[in-house]
Parts: structure tokens; sequence; C-alpha cells
């Protein structure tokens, strides 16, 4: 009801005859009853605030992981296009073979390395008519070739040595822990066995190659090495059959 401008909450109550009029300001109303309603609605309140902020920072917890599982993905995949890009960079694609940057890196390496009485052998091969399978058979039939002369050259080398294709029909090994030009001969001999049999058994032509060889000691580089090799390489092939030739004969 309405008393002097103000807003007031009012209860008739009637006992034996008496009538009484019990009358509150509205707002002392509210404030009685206050606890009633406003207590559990702040709890209601912090419920769902709290509700919310679990869910925020499981949502931040997730959309981190799933960065962290992003990331690592973009790493190992990064990782994945560097090793095939170094691959790449050092392996021979017909062959699979080193190619000649490596190999050069790698046997520089190697003679860096060695000791006051370590010793090796650079050999350097070449394909015998080659050109003539070309000619005869197509490109083809000398990618097969040159294929397989790789394979047979792989499968003959020890572990510790190295071997690659530098170009065309060209090839080297370098044999570590000996200077033994013997050794040297009998395993190009050896490579053109396998190869002949080989070839015949696939029913491809086949290549012989032809060999020169200069023996490594500590202090020898890549390049005079390789020089010498290929001079002892021009004396064999004279017979276009294989033939060995070392550098100090």
């Amino acid at each position: 009801m309405e008393l002097d401008g103000g807003s007031w909450y009012a209860s008739l109550r009637q006992e034996e005859g008496y009538g009484f009029l019990v009358m509150a300001p509205a707002l002392s109303a509210w404030a009685a009853t206050a606890t009633t309603w406003l207590v559990p609605l702040l709890l209601v309140e912090l419920l769902l605030v709290y509700v919310l902020m679990q869910a925020s920072r499981w949502m931040k917890n997730r959309e981190l992981k799933a960065a962290y599982v992003e990331l690592g993905q973009m790493q190992r995949r990064l990782e994945i296009a560097l090793t095939a890009a170094q691959k790449d960079a050092a392996i021979d694609d017909l062959t699979g073979m080193m190619n000649v940057r490596s190999f050069r890196k790698a046997v520089t390496s190697l003679l860096g390395e060695m000791g006051e009485g370590d010793r090796g052998i650079f050999i350097m091969l070449d394909g015998d008519r080659f050109k003539a399978v070309n000619d005869t058979y197509g490109h083809d039939a000398g990618d097969e070739a040159i294929k397989l002369s790789a394979q047979m050259i792989v499968g003959r080398i020890r572990t510790v040595d190295l071997a690659s294709r530098l170009h065309g029909d060209e090839f080297a090994i370098f044999l570590s822990g000996t200077d033994d030009y013997e050794v040297a001969q009998r395993l190009v001999r050896d490579i053109n066995d396998t190869i002949a049999r080989e070839a015949e058994r696939r029913g491809v032509p086949s290549i012989s190659l032809s060999a020169g060889a200069v023996a490594a000691a500590r202090g020898d580089g890549y390049l005079d090495l390789s020089k010498k090799a290929d001079a002892a390489l021009y004396r064999a092939k004279e017979g276009h059959s294989g033939g060995f030739a070392r550098a100090d004969a």
C-alpha cells in the first residue's frame, strides 16, 4: 500500500475481536528475504563461472596439446624432408651409389683421419665399349649395364671401403687398410667376372671395366690421387677388355 509517499507491505490480522495492521517498508521486506533468494542465486552464478572457467581451461589445454602435436608432426616432416634432401644430394639417381660429390667428401675425410702407417688404394674404373652398347641396344640398355656394374661393385667391396659412380660409365673405389695392388687387381677381376655372369643370367648387355689404381697414404689429397689413378686408367683402357694398371708402374 502507499502511505505518506512510500511503499509499504501491510498484513491485517483479526483475533478475538481485535484487529491488527502490521506494516513494514517494502525495502525491508526485500532485505529480510535476501538470504532466501540471493544466496542461492550467487551460488549458482559462482558455479556457472567456475564451470565456464574450467571449460575455457580445458579448451585451451586441448588447443595447446593439439598445437604441440601439430608442431611435433611438422618437425618430423621437416626432418624427413631434410633427410631426403641430404640423401638426394649424396646419392646417384641411377645406381643408388654415392655420387661424386659425396665420394670426394668421404675420401677426403678418410685421408685426413689416416695415421702414419695407414694405407689405402684409390681405383678409377671406366666401361669398355660402352658406347657400342648404347648405339646397338639403346640408352635403356646402357642404363641397365651401368646399374648392373654398380650392383656388382657394391657387392664385391667391404663395408669399410667406398664406391661411387662418378659420371656416365665411370666409377671409383677407395680400398681402406691396404696398399697391395694385387688386392686391387683381384677385386677388379672379380667385379668383371660377376658382371659377365650376371648379365648372361639376366639376358642383358654387359660391359667390362678397366681400372687404374694408385696407393694412398697420410697427407695425400683427393685431387692428386684421382689424377694419378686416371692416368693409370688411360693406360689400362688400351686393350678395352677389363685391363688394370697401377700408377707407379
